[in-house]
């Protein structure tokens, strides 16, 4: 009985209930400015890598960090629906392991979740249970795409990010909506942290289950006009013409809200301590009609309880135009604005930094800030020092 005690004690189940029982922390006072930390998933491949994350997060007073779990149709947890990430032992927990080691009190742990990007490899996936090869139908195809081809031309699919499930199949929400479930039951984080939410562009819009849907509804195929739109236009006019381009842009956005709807009932009725949050894109308008990402309603609408907007800009003008514009639709206490690391100085860096502060200063209340990533802030002591500047020495002032 000792014995079976004592493997009780010691497995990372027993402890991951025992966090979710004692988990009580500075967060109460809902005004606590976030400063959150993206974590991509190859440093989650080890315990010393996972070690190494905690360590830099708590000497720089970070209070949130997005960890990558789910990153190509993968996992990086045991899950009950998708195989294991290839370069993770079978027998390794990350999301459980980081868990345990996490100082819970002083630091909110997000699941980030790639939704419908699954793969970016030229090289399919080894796992057969992969959706890559376990439900091909459910891959999203370019307008121009044949699905009749065969499936040597696998790579035609292809854009320059990856292959997409294809977001309005009816399967592939319920999948996801599964994916999610599993992880929030079993382990105790304290967000949901949303990516790729939305289609992959402009070109990457067409499945035979959206066309047909879309026909139903309004008898034209969408193909008519997505890829012949002159023999369209001299058929239905200009007019006619701009209503069907309307209607369709309106359709696949209505359809993404209607799943993040569901799936922000699902997770308030079954785990309403999660905050649920999503990286966007920052130009409202290109959001909307690119990639049909209609997520300035999904904040208004309380299925977001905070929208991240990767607004990586280079340019300092255009970091603050994005800002100003997006905080006309939204409200700015929902908002922890994502900022690059990767592709600029770091004196550009604490430039759009400090415009953040300022406007937390002048009470225009941005819920905090979002580093996108570890990967470099962590190698740079110019980056450790603008930041430490900027967010720790000045509120303490």
């Amino acid at each position: 009985m000792l014995k079976a005690l004592w493997q009780m004690i010691n497995s990372v189940k027993f402890w991951l209930v025992i966090s979710g029982i004692i988990h009580f922390s500075v967060f109460a006072n809902a005004d606590v400015e976030v400063r959150a930390l993206w974590v991509i998933r190859h440093q989650m491949k080890t315990p010393q890598s996972i070690d190494s994350v905690l360590k830099f997060a708590a000497a720089n007073q970070i209070t949130d960090l997005f960890v990558q779990v789910r990153g190509r149709g993968d996992a990086y947890y045991h899950s009950r629906f998708e195989p294991k990430a290839e370069e993770i032992p079978e027998n390794f927990d990350p999301l459980g392991y980081l868990l345990i080691k996490a100082n819970r009190k002083k630091i909110r742990i997000h699941a980030w979740v790639n939704m419908f990007y699954i793969w970016s490899s030229e090289k399919k996936p080894v796992s057969p249970e992969h959706l890559i090869n376990r439900k091909p139908e459910w891959l999203i195809y370019p307008s121009k795409y044949d699905p009749a081809l065969p499936d040597s031309n696998w790579n035609g699919r292809r854009n320059e990010e990856g292959l997409y499930l294809a977001p309005l199949i009816e399967d592939v929400q319920i999948h996801l909506l599964n994916v999610v479930d599993d992880i929030l039951s079993q382990y105790k984080v304290d967000g949901l942290h949303l990516d790729y939410i939305r289609f992959p562009g402009y070109g990457f819009d067409f499945d035979p289950y959206v066309r047909d849907k879309f026909k139903e509804r309004y008898v034209i195929d969408p193909a008519e006009f997505r890829n012949t739109p002159e023999s369209f236009s001299a058929n239905y006019g200009a007019v006619g013409y701009d209503i069907f381009f309307s209607r369709w842009g309106k359709f696949l956005r209505d359809g993404l809200s209607e799943f993040i709807e569901k799936l922000a009932k699902q997770t308030r009725e079954r785990h309403p301590e999660v905050i649920i949050s999503a990286a966007v894109k920052p130009d409202l308008r290109r959001a909307h009609w690119y990639y049909y990402q209609d997520w300035d309603r999904w904040l208004n609408e309380g299925w977001l309880d905070w929208a991240v907007p990767m607004n990586y800009a280079k340019s300092q003008s255009d970091f603050e135009t994005r800002m100003d514009q997006m905080l006309e639709k939204v409200p700015a206490e929902k908002v922890v604005m994502g900022t690059a690391l990767y592709n600029q100085p770091w004196s550009s860096v604490k430039q759009k930094w400090q415009t953040i502060q300022n406007k937390r200063d002048k009470n225009e209340a941005l819920k905090g800030v979002a580093l996108f990533s570890y990967d470099q802030i962590s190698e740079s002591g110019a980056l450790q020092k603008a930041y430490t500047e900027v967010f720790i020495h000045r509120r303490t002032r």
